[in-house]
C-alpha cells in the first residue's frame, strides 16, 4: 500500500521534476511532491526515522564536513 499523497502547492501546479537523470538531462516528469521533487528523485524520501538512522546521518554529515575542510 502507497503512502497518502502530500496536498498539492499551487505553485508547484505545472512544473517539472527538474533533477538530473543518469544521462544528465532534466526528468520531465510533472507529478511533483512537496520538495518539488518527483517520486524517484526524492519525492517519498522521508528521511531517517529511527534513533540509529538519524545517528548514522548525523556521523555522515560530519565526515563530509570534515573532509570539505581544508
Amino acid at each position: 500500500m502507497l503512502p497518502p499523497l502530500p496536498s498539492f502547492p499551487d505553485e508547484l501546479r505545472g512544473l517539472t521534476c527538474g533533477a538530473k537523470t543518469r544521462a544528465g538531462t532534466p526528468c520531465k516528469l510533472t507529478a511533483l511532491y512537496r520538495n518539488g521533487r518527483c517520486k524517484l528523485h526524492g519525492g517519498l524520501s522521508t528521511g531517517p526515522r529511527t534513533a540509529e538512522g538519524k545517528a548514522r546521518a548525523a556521523l555522515n554529515g560530519r565526515a563530509l564536513k570534515r573532509k570539505q575542510t581544508p
